[in-house]
């Protein structure tokens, strides 16, 4: 049986690998997967990056709880058949998060994808550029997301024990 600290080492954990992915991705691949030139504050020697803080329960929470239970689904699938689901899952829960921070709080953080001629929905929450990519995020977060799963109870363990 997981214990709390568990469930909190791996939502944290999933949190920060999240923001540092999506900082990744904004400074490097965005442009690229936009179809246009985003315009930037500062000059891409920077290499600046963004992220909104939004993103936490998400990356958090739907990690731990909708990517961990696909992923225990389909564990021992093909290769290509996990691929494919990743790119389903991840593409429908960022239009699901996008939509409902529109209606939640007025905008969603990545709303520059309404510009982008590969957005899917009038609004843009998420781009057919990015399908391919989710597949490929998917299938690096399983990796990762055993890791986590093989270290919680040490973490846990370690935590319990200051």
């Amino acid at each position: 049986m997981e214990t709390f600290a568990q469930y909190a080492f791996r939502a944290v954990m999933y949190a920060i690998m999240g923001m540092a992915l999506e900082v990744i991705g904004a400074v490097d691949g965005i442009d690229r997967i936009l179809g246009f030139h985003l315009e930037r504050r500062v000059p891409k020697k920077y290499l600046e990056g963004f992220v909104s803080l939004y993103m936490i329960p998400l990356h958090g929470f739907g990690m731990l709880f909708g990517f961990e239970a696909v992923r225990d689904l389909t564990g021992d699938w093909f290769i290509g058949f996990r691929y494919l689901v990743w790119c389903v899952v991840f593409t429908l829960a960022e239009a699901a998060w996008g939509f409902l921070l529109d209606r939640t709080v007025g905008f969603y953080t990545w709303d520059y994808y309404r510009n982008s001629r590969f957005k899917v929905f009038k609004r843009g929450y998420t781009l057919w550029t990015l399908v391919p990519v989710w597949g490929v995020v998917g299938l690096f977060l399983e990796v990762y997301s055993d890791l986590l799963r093989h270290l919680s109870p040490y973490a846990a363990a370690f935590f319990a024990s200051m």
